[in-house]
């Protein structure tokens, strides 16, 4: 942000109550109870350090005492001197002078990025081409071009003699990181005219000064200057990791010999006769999805094409592939002639929607010889001519998904706002204007705090749109069956509301007889009951007057409800364990009949550590799978965990019999050479999920320590549960344990658990997993050097807050599209899905949630100190994780920490919250950042036991 923007801030206040003006103090009041610090730990630090230089803050003294730094040497000078001061009296100084105007690169010892990137893949070129450069840095390129060719005759990696970082080569070029500009801004916490902060905004607003502000563009597009240090960044983390290419070549081939790039889905029968799967193709970066029709003798027929994504990733007008494509669907109609389909090709998970009246073109390959011809179907009827219209339709703006009608004559979609929040409930009547612009509309939420989600009752005859914030749910039904396109287009009026908003009243329901069924936490149930009230009650059935079925007892939390024409299921947890519960409808007012004992959980019940056996149990997951189908006797479930790929299971309600349908295989692997067991920390009582192969730890984990890579999440009462990941295979076969900590504001143990680690009690989710790495540190299963951590989106909030209060606990962190910024995001309501947020993480506008927030916010809270080597990412499209929020955090990160640990940060600038849509495109990411963990933690060389490959 310019000074322009800093005075349109201040027109913008003009009539306002005052705000309070000053520096990085200026939020100084009274502090807040029970706080451990509101008075910021900062303000102390630079006080009693501005004591050691007097009154230094002019531009004259600051330029002083930078020049005098760099005469001393990196390691050396004014500023190390005065943190060693520090350190000694107690003080945890912050270094402020990343506030200075940014120096000219000394090429001396160094040479740019862009400069090395832009050499060392012509290292044969003539001396002529570097005449522009002066004469120092043309001796540092021509001794990298030497060393670079050199490496890659001999295949040998920097810092190869004593597997270290390759900081630690003294022949590689010494690269200079990006150095962004700093220009000190104005932000506001409190009220703000014409912008929502919240019903308890502060007036008059607090000020403070953040000096990378200028990295968040306005509008939708990057200016060319935050575009061209993104560009910087990535060639420099490229000719950082340069040393790496091998190794990351190395993993990826690993990873795709553990993928079975050909292969088919679970057939999955729809109610109207027809079945559908899709297929990976080797060589093809996204999946093509079939169908079947039922014979008369009820075997599966011929297989036929209906979408393939492939074709959909080639851009029409240039004839290239896009960078980015992610598709939603196909969704069929009842009568099976018709599709609707999304596509997103920026990654902001916004998707156009358009109707399929094709199933490819002659040149798609099924990869199958049995398939039907690939081109347009051979339809039961001709199309209508109105249907025609809607070849070219084209709905912009949605969240992808979509239910049908059941005359097949229209569909319902939602609708995103600006901040790409799902907001309306919209009808389109194929054959009416293609973009949608008139399609009536039946619901919207204002509430920014609230958006929308739709589903369908498992017997079809209800679409149940549901509103919800963090804390309150409302649901509304709207009858499918009573033919309402043909009369016309529904309208709100059809929406039958189940009952009042209630804040904190959570609920879900499901259909059948003339019954719902709710999963409700009403009378404090925070884990959930389950109801029941008559149809004919609604609209607006009292919550008090719905009549209890099953109140499970404590420790017993239940998540979801699927009816069955015959029986209910339900999914939830014991005491942190996955349970899937059948309920019989003839014993209306009693536990369910039986709960699923699942053939695959295994524990020995102990693992063993340097300090001793410590009690564990089974790691897996196990949930419903796609059950189509409402008059059945059987259910199908999956079950995974770290050391089984997915299982799915078809299950008889009435015999108790398990029929396995699909075994995901998963080639070079054998599950028996590999462990998973959950224990608990002593104090916090949190749960670790360990991952370890045997034959490399055949005496369990007692002959510590070892490399161990953690993670974790903990938010939205998200829970990590076990899940196969081929990936990390590669960290396995080489020694790594593979942990996850399941820290407070997951739901692992329940809502309470979740509760504990949301809004005002946040920190908690930091203080769970510092435990558990101090945990591993003392069992001696790993140690600081070896211990490195893993987080993503809110994951990322997690380690990095963590990594601030701990830094001496990890050896290096992968920051992949974290949630860093989270003081300055969460006051900004012009940000995507801000508000929503409000209720799970806390909105800064507010006093209390302002001083306590700046306790914790990673990136506010980045102190002079050594830190861990860091492996950042971004995305340029992400709409829920800004890629100014890891660029700030990267460049005040470098500007503060102490040591030479490499801190790099690497944009996708095609892509969204999810990294590449192509497969082939993230199994490379993938291994490019296990790649630097795996340096960092001294694993660059051969694998521990050898690993069969597949190239």
């Amino acid at each position: 942000m310019d000074d322009d923007d800093d005075d349109t801030q201040d027109v913008m206040l003009q009539g306002a109550a005052a705000p309070i003006v000053g520096g990085d103090d200026s939020y100084q009041q009274e502090p807040v109870a029970e706080f451990e610090n509101s008075q910021s730990d900062a303000m102390l630090a630079f006080k009693q350090g501005m004591r050691h230089f007097g009154n230094s803050s002019s531009t004259g003294a600051a330029q002083n005492m930078q020049q005098e730094e760099q005469s001393r040497g990196p390691t050396g000078g004014l500023f190390s001197a005065w943190a060693e001061a520090s350190a000694s009296k107690g003080v945890r100084p912050l270094d402020f002078s990343f506030l200075m105007p940014p120096p000219t690169p000394a090429v001396a010892g160094g040479v740019t990025a862009a400069t090395i990137a832009s050499n060392t893949s012509v290292a044969t070129a003539q001396d002529d081409d570097d005449e522009d450069l002066p004469d120092e840095e043309r001796k540092v390129v021509k001794r990298s071009r030497a060393v670079l060719a050199e490496d890659s005759r001999t295949g040998r990696s920097w810092g190869e003699e004593n597997n270290n970082s390759h900081f630690s080569n003294s022949n590689a070029p010494f690269l200079v990181a990006p150095k962004a500009p700093v220009r000190p801004s104005k932000r506001f916490f409190g009220q703000v005219p014409n912008e929502d902060r919240g019903e308890d905004a502060m007036d008059p607003p607090i000020q403070r000064m953040d000096p990378y502000a200028w990295m968040r563009c306005s509008g939708d597009e990057v200016s060319s200057e935050v575009k061209a240090l993104l560009e910087e960044e990535n060639r420099y983390a490229d000719a950082s990791t340069q040393h790496l290419s091998k190794l990351s070549e190395t993993l990826y081939h690993e990873m795709l010999g553990h993928q079975r790039e050909t292969d088919d889905s679970l057939l999955t029968e729809y109610a109207g006769g027809y079945a559908y799967f899709s297929r990976h193709i080797a060589g093809k970066s996204y999946q093509l999805h079939f169908r079947r029709k039922r014979e008369q003798d009820g075997s599966w027929g011929e297989e036929e094409l209906v979408l393939d994504e492939n074709e959909i990733a080639i851009d029409e007008e240039t004839g290239e592939k896009r960078p980015y494509c992610s598709v939603s669907g196909p969704e069929p109609s009842a009568d099976h002639r018709l599709y609707i389909y999304g596509t997103d090709f920026a990654g902001n998970d916004s998707y156009t929607l358009q109707l399929l009246q094709r199933g490819g073109s002659s040149s798609s390959s099924s990869g199958n010889s049995n398939s039907k011809n690939n081109g347009d179907f051979e339809l039961d009827r001709p199309m209508s001519e109105s249907l025609l219209t809607d070849a070219f339709m084209e709905i912009e703006s949605t969240d992808g998904s979509v239910i049908w009608s059941p005359d097949c004559k229209s569909f319902f979609y939602l609708e995103l706002d600006s901040e790409f929040r799902a907001f309306r409930l919209r009808q389109h009547i194929l054959g009416k204007d293609p973009t949608g612009e008139d399609d009536p509309c039946l619901f919207e939420e204002r509430d920014r705090k609230f958006s929308v989600g739709m589903s369908q009752t498992s017997c079809s005859r209800f679409l149940v749109l549901t509103s919800c914030s963090a804390q309150t749910s409302e649901d509304y039904l709207l009858d499918l069956g009573t033919g309402c396109t043909a009369r016309g287009p529904a309208s709100a009026a059809d929406l039958i509301r189940v009952s009042k908003r209630e804040f904190k009243h959570s609920y879900s329901v499901d259909h059948r007889d003339g019954v719902l069924y709710i999963l409700t936490n009403k009378d404090g149930y925070k884990d959930s009951k389950l109801c029941r009230t008559m149809l004919a009650l609604l609209p607006d059935s009292p919550a008090k007057d719905w009549e209890d079925v099953w109140t499970p007892p404590e420790g017993t939390q239940l998540q979801n409800l699927c009816c069955f024409k015959d029986f209910l299921a339900l999914t939830g947890r014991e005491h942190g364990q996955c349970r899937i519960y059948v309920h019989s409808y003839q014993e209306p007012n009693s536990p369910p009949s039986h709960a699923i004992e699942f053939p695959d959980a295994l524990s020995t019940g102990t693992v063993h550590t340097p300090r001793g056996a410590q009690a564990s149990v089974a790691a897996f997951s196990a949930g419903l799978d796609q059950n189509r189908l409402f008059d059945t006797k059987v259910l199908r479930y999956n079950f995974s965990s770290f050391v089984e790929p997915g299982l799915v299971y078809e299950y008889d309600v009435h015999s108790r019999e398990h029929r396995l349908l699909r075994t995901t295989v998963v080639p070079n692997f054998d599950s028996e050479k590999y462990r998973a067991e959950r224990i608990t920390t002593s104090q916090r009582k949190v749960p670790i999920s360990l991952v370890f192969r045997l034959d490399i730890h055949p005496a369990g984990l007692a002959g510590g320590p070892f490399p161990l890579l953690l993670t974790g999440y903990g938010a939205y009462g998200c829970c990590q549960d076990p899940d196969f990941d081929g990936n990390c295979l590669s960290l396995l076969d080489r020694g790594v344990i593979y942990a996850v900590v399941h820290v407070r504001g997951g739901g692992e143990l329940g809502e309470q658990w979740h509760e504990e680690g949301k809004g005002l009690q946040v920190k908690n989710r930091f203080a769970d997993f510092v435990e558990a790495a101090e945990t591993l540190v003392s069992l001696r299963v790993t140690a600081p050097d070896r211990l490195a951590a893993w987080g993503t989106s809110s994951g990322g909030l997690l380690v990095t807050a963590s990594m601030n209060l701990r830094p001496d606990l990890f050896r290096a962190v992968l920051l992949e599209v974290p949630f860093c910024d989270a003081l300055n995001t969460m006051s900004d309501p012009t940000i995507p899905l801000t508000c929503g947020e409000w209720e799970e993480v806390g909105n800064p506008n507010e006093r209390t949630q302002f001083y306590y927030m700046l306790e914790y916010s990673p990136y506010d809270n980045l102190q002079m100190q050594a830190y861990p080597a860091a492996f950042v990412t971004a995305s340029l499209h992400d709409a829920m994780v800004g890629y100014w929020e890891p660029l700030k955090f990267v460049s005040k990160l470098r500007a503060l920490k102490l040591d030479e640990r490499p801190v790099l940060l690497r944009t996708n600038f095609h892509a969204g919250h999810g990294a590449s849509s192509d497969r082939y495109e993230n199994t490379k990411e993938a291994a490019l950042h296990f790649a630097f963990l795996l340096d960092q933690l001294g694993l660059r060389s051969a694998p521990l036991l050898p690993v069969r490959m597949i190239w």
